[in-house]
């Protein structure tokens, strides 16, 4: 599986470009905005020189030729990431003003970006690079990353597509995370904190410190943390030998 995988490489490029100009708009780049952006394009092997090489009536064509669910895919996308500094109430008249002007559409569809924020049923690429930093977050949180939280780290990046050697150049503040989960579905919140149960679960304890991390967005959701331990512990029980076969190869290697 790779991330984004339906999606032309020129559509790509436009995505980045416009994810760019959207932590741009107000000439305040945060460093954990573009290097979000910065892993996204490195996970889906997008060269910056070629986003940096688009005009702007390619940008636009290429924009004007996306599906409604690209479109909105992007949307979401860009509303996580303006949600990293807080600013989204300011900018989200200016994003949707400018999207106007790149693919003609209808306010009434536009607004059913904000409706559909709640029935998001699957993670956008951006969440599951945020879902990746955050678990490598959570597998550190204790000071000690085990054989066994590496090996679920690794099966994580090999199910989204993303070079674990990668994610650790990506510090990116834990904060800033936080407000961008915030920002999702409690539909897709509760897939990325059963994804981390997964990886505390993974040496069959929860550390302090690793609940602790987890906690906010729990508490922020009202999740049931019960609930989704036992969800998490069912779905490792039940693709364990996935989980080994990924042990074992790194065992030879």
């Amino acid at each position: 599986m790779a991330l984004m995988e339906t999606y032309t490489y020129e559509e790509k490029c436009a995505v980045i470009a416009f994810l760019n100009a959207v932590i741009s708009e107000d000439r305040k780049v945060s460093y954990e905005e573009l290097n979000l952006v910065w892993m996204l394009a490195k996970s889906i092997k997008v060269d910056l020189t070629d986003v940096a090489k688009l005009n702007d009536d390619s940008f636009q064509d290429i924009i004007q030729q996306l599906t409604d669910e690209k479109l909105l895919e992007i949307l979401h996308m860009s509303y996580s990431l303006m949600s990293m500094d807080q600013t989204h109430e300011r900018k989200e008249d200016k994003l949707l003003s400018f999207l106007k002007q790149l693919k003609a559409m209808d306010d009434l569809q536009y607004r059913h970006f904000y409706l559909s924020m709640n029935k998001m049923s699957d993670l956008t690429p951006l969440d599951q690079v945020i879902l990746i930093v955050l678990a490598h977050y959570v597998a550190e949180a204790d000071g000690i990353i085990t054989q066994s939280e590496v090996q679920m780290l690794i099966v994580l990046c090999s199910m989204i597509g993303v070079d674990p050697n990668e994610v650790v150049l990506y510090k990116i503040p834990k904060e800033a995370l936080y407000h961008a989960v915030f920002s999702m579905s409690k539909h897709a919140v509760r897939r990325i904190v059963e994804e981390l149960l997964l990886i505390s679960i993974a040496d069959f304890k929860i550390a302090e410190q690793e609940y602790e991390f987890i906690f906010p967005i729990i508490a922020h959701f009202h999740l049931d943390f019960e609930e989704l331990l036992q969800s998490a512990r069912l779905r490792f029980n039940e693709h364990i030998e996935y989980y080994e076969l990924f042990r074992a190869e790194s065992a030879i290697n």
